[in-house]
């Protein structure tokens, strides 16, 4: 992976209240528009690309959604890290016909297509790890919830 990615407490809402994953979708991109990561057609991309390609998966402890758009539309590295104060129902990656109650949203923001992969990856691993995931379903505090994103990510650097 060739830059760092922004994982900071300003791009996390610790109670994350959508009505769906459309409005949980815009809620956290309009976070990454705002503080300056993505242009303001980057949340319309990554809903649209949810249509074709959904990102909702099922870990030991909660289900996950990971959406993201497409390099153009991103102005720097980042993710934004919703945690659900509900259980939001997302379109499972594996099959788009079922739906997956997804607890934790990782909506990422990166412009290289490589490091894309290898962030998407790294995610995978710290919402498999159940101790990793209890953390970040447990915390209140979106200074806490983005160094443990952080370190899974970016090893603390």
């Amino acid at each position: 992976m060739s830059e760092k990615i922004a994982i900071k407490p300003e791009l996390v809402i610790p109670d994350l209240v959508a009505a769906d994953s459309q409005d949980a979708i815009r809620q956290l991109g309009e976070t990454l528009v705002s503080a300056g990561y993505a242009k303001g057609s980057y949340v319309d991309v990554v809903l649209e690309r949810e249509k074709s390609y959904p990102t909702g998966i099922e870990f030991p402890l909660c289900g996950v959604a990971m959406p993201h758009g497409e390099p153009d539309d991103v102005l720097g590295a980042a993710i934004a890290i919703g945690r659900c104060a509900n259980p939001v129902p997302f379109k499972r990656m594996e099959d788009f016909s079922q739906e997956v109650d997804v607890r934790l949203v990782a909506m990422l923001a990166v412009a290289d297509p490589a490091g894309h992969l290898d962030v998407l990856g790294k995610l995978i691993a710290a919402f498999s790890d159940e101790e990793t995931c209890a953390a970040l379903l447990s915390s209140d505090d979106p200074a806490a919830i983005a160094k443990i994103v952080d370190d899974a990510i970016n090893g603390g650097e």
